[in-house]
């Protein structure tokens, strides 16, 4: 079975160490430390962790909590809040990002086996009864399927130009419609061909076919300007040569 693997966001090096050393004794695998959002988002897309644990003190613009509404957002990952602060004022702002656990400092080895036991046996039952519900959208060879206004309504993927994240819904542009979905834009990519649809930044997944144009920061798409993040600009070159 392979291991568990956990990112660490902790902005004190001495503790995440120590964490991290915990962790490994316990069986499980430290893909990476963050000490900021900004690293973290980096991390996730890098080593897809299964569990992050985070810090709500941590450096840079976004505290650990912020850090984990754009993880509800963009991402299926479970994370642990880990605090040193269980006032009611923190634990109100934890509850809104619905975090599967939260660990007060200081907290020692049984604590943190617990806390990850419980987090994943939730995450577990979660997405099982996720998978039992209807599926808003389902792919076929050349057609997606979403469901508006009571109906499924069928679009060529080839009529696609660009999706666009909005928090847990996505906007489809066709060449001459929007449509939204429930369903975040992470979920869409895992169904779509990846040969066509490309996720050039954490908000647009883009039909490869209807780029017009290609800055180093920017792809131009259907008359829309389009951000495209730093690792995917030479990624996006080859493949375009590839067409």
């Amino acid at each position: 079975m392979n291991k568990l693997k956990i990112l660490i966001v902790e902005d004190e090096l001495v503790i995440a160490e120590d964490l991290k050393d915990i962790l490994e004794d316990l069986g499980y695998e430290v893909c990476g430390i963050a000490i900021s959002a900004r690293e973290a988002l980096a991390l996730i897309e890098e080593c897809n962790p299964d569990l992050a644990l985070l810090d709500i003190q941590i450096k840079g613009g976004k505290d650990g909590i912020e850090l984990a509404a754009e993880i509800n957002e963009n991402y299926h990952l479970p994370f642990i809040i880990v605090s040193s602060y269980s006032d009611r004022q923190t634990l109100n702002r934890a509850k809104e990002v619905h975090p599967f656990g939260y660990l007060v400092k200081p907290y020692n080895e049984k604590d943190i086996l617990a806390a990850i036991e419980m987090a994943m046996a939730n995450y577990a039952k979660e997405q099982a009864k996720k998978s039992e519900d209807k599926s808003e959208e389902f792919v076929l060879k050349d057609s997606l399927f979403i469901r508006t206004n009571g109906m499924l309504v069928k679009l060529k993927l080839a009529d696609i130009i660009y999706f666009e994240a909005d928090a847990n819904y996505t906007h489809v542009f066709t060449k001459d419609k929007k449509f939204v979905i429930r369903s975040i834009l992470k979920e869409l990519e895992a169904k779509l061909d990846p040969n066509r649809f490309v996720r050039v930044h954490k908000s647009y997944l883009i039909n490869l076919e209807e780029i017009e144009g290609i800055q180093a920061e920017a792809v131009h798409i259907a008359g829309k300007e389009i951000p495209i993040s730093r690792n995917q600009y030479s990624w996006l070159l080859h493949q375009i040569k590839l067409l």
